[in-house]
């Protein structure tokens, strides 16, 4: 019984986070949620305390599933430039059009709280500061292989990839530039190896 109700509860998590990744917490209202995850409000209250507590759920989920995927591609690359090279290719070309928003849910989270929720912000900054610290520790491995120079520090390289990932997924959003994306990636990587 216990894990019929963990699953369940995940899943009520995974809907969830797409609703919010898709509208954003102040547009998403309870019965979008109630609908979306088929619970009554009730039952929402009572397993998460609140619209509040599901979104931080859904939130911690995104950000795990994020590390899952690049996990995923970095077990099946020769490099760690490789597997973050795929990552950004299946995230920018492949599965685009599967994702609720074209801008990531972390990013979002940090402009949709900025000056309202400070629970929720302070919570998206943590977590993008986490996601920093995981993308840092994936450039001192490939600094320590030789993939790039030390002539920034792991966690400048982790930088400048959040910025250029999180630019290229906004432009992706645009209309008839899809020809624009395999190239403007390898870009991406070219100048991450030259930095």
């Amino acid at each position: 019984m216990t894990n019929k109700v963990k699953f369940e509860r995940e899943n009520v998590v995974r809907v969830a986070s797409q609703l919010f990744w898709q509208k954003g917490f102040h547009a998403t209202s309870t019965r979008d949620l109630q609908e979306a995850v088929n619970m009554r409000p009730g039952s929402i209250y009572s397993a998460f305390g609140s619209k509040e507590g599901l979104y931080c759920e859904s939130l911690k989920d995104y950000t795990v599933q994020i590390k899952t995927q690049i996990e995923g591609f970095l077990s099946n690359a020769d490099t760690i430039l490789g597997g973050l090279h795929a990552f950004v290719e299946n995230v920018v070309i492949k599965t685009k059009d599967c994702s609720p928003s074209a801008i990531c849910m972390l990013v979002k989270a940090n402009s949709e709280f900025a000056e309202k929720d400070s629970n929720l912000y302070e919570l998206s900054l943590d977590l993008t500061a986490q996601f920093e610290a995981y993308l840092t520790q994936l450039f001192t491995q490939a600094i320590n292989k030789g993939e790039l120079s030390n002539t920034l520090t792991a966690v400048e390289y982790a930088r400048f990839f959040q910025v250029q990932f999180t630019g290229l997924r906004g432009y992706f959003n645009r209309p008839n530039v899809e020809q624009f994306a395999e190239p403007m990636i390898n870009q991406m990587f070219m100048l991450i190896k030259k930095l």
